[in-house]
């Protein structure tokens, strides 16, 4: 497993609702934030994205868009028309259809999009690491990989079949990990998928992801990079966003937590599991970095789980 599948899969992308979305004439629809990853293929344009604090796009046939974390967004058939405020209901249904503008014409935009959920343990910790909003173009090289995955959700989602849930979580776990290594390399950008494209610091975060448990140094992060001390430092910091030993016990809480969350391994195990040479030094650097210590948080965890159970 590399850095960015490792990331996705302690993210557990689940519980997939699929959206047809319809546009006549003119018409525009405003959102307030949602928080909730969604994603849209553009099956037929042009239209118009606003989200909030991102620059406004012209979406053409064949774009996708993807929102780690969605923000408030208006969509409409252009900047001039004034939005109507909604609120998502839920009809219940695997796939919805919604139409807005004038419903008796023939659609000038559609879009097939979907909404599912992150595991709330880890998804404050690891979306920081993301871009914001990925924007693919149809004529992007990246987008023949994400257009047949879209297909196979919309396809899913309409059937009824044995192991539907499994089935529509693994397509999203594959759609992200494609859409994420799709993204174009700016030269600007900061953060993960920076990194990974970044040959010699790819490799010291592959370590980090894949052998979380190594006593990892700033000494031997460089030398997996085969760099100076020095150099990684400044390089990783300036790519990344943050110090490499940062970076390591931010991924090393992010690991302990979904491990301690399954109620797998001890607390102790957990430590030894992550890099820590004992359990007290782990329990420390846990208290100190989320406010609970280990045992608190498999308490909390716990209770929430419970009460989420229906009762009978």
């Amino acid at each position: 497993m590399d850095a960015l599948a490792a990331v996705v899969t302690l993210l557990k992308p689940q519980a997939i609702v699929a959206t047809l979305v319809h546009g006549s004439g003119r018409w525009g629809v405003s959102y307030s934030k949602f928080g909730h990853p969604s994603f849209a293929l553009v099956l037929k344009g042009p239209c118009w994205l606003s989200p909030d604090g991102i620059p406004a796009k012209i979406l053409e046939t064949g774009d996708f868009v993807l929102f780690p974390a969605t923000p408030g967004f208006t969509l409409a058939s252009d900047s001039k028309t004034k939005p109507k405020s909604m609120k998502p209901i839920p009809s219940g249904k695997q796939l919805e259809e919604v139409f807005h503008g004038d419903a008796t014409t023939k659609p000038s935009a559609s879009l097939l999009g979907g909404y599912f959920t992150f595991d709330s343990i880890n998804s404050s910790m690891l979306l920081d690491l993301l871009p914001k909003m990925v924007h693919l173009r149809g004529n992007d090289p990246g987008i023949g990989s994400v257009v047949p995955i879209i297909e196979l959700i919309k396809r899913e989602a309409l059937e009824k079949r044995a192991g539907q849930s499994l089935v529509l979580t693994r397509l999203i776990e594959i759609m992200l990990v494609e859409a994420l290594r799709s993204v174009q390399s700016d030269l600007n950008a900061t953060g993960l998928l920076a990194g990974l494209r970044d040959p010699q610091l790819a490799t010291a975060l592959r370590g980090i992801h894949t052998r979380t448990e190594h006593p990892w140094t700033l000494a031997t992060l460089a030398r997996e990079a085969g760099m100076s001390r020095s150099s990684f430092a400044a390089r990783f910091g300036r790519v990344i966003g943050m110090t490499p030993l940062n970076y390591l016990l931010h991924w090393r809480l992010s690991v302990a937590k979904a491990m301690l969350n399954s109620g797998q391994k001890t607390v102790t195990e957990t430590a030894l599991a992550v890099g820590y040479e004992s359990a007290s030094g782990f329990s420390t650097a846990f208290s100190r970095e989320t406010g609970q210590s280990p045992k608190q948080f498999i308490k909390t965890t716990t209770d929430v789980t419970r009460a989420k159970r229906p009762s009978r």
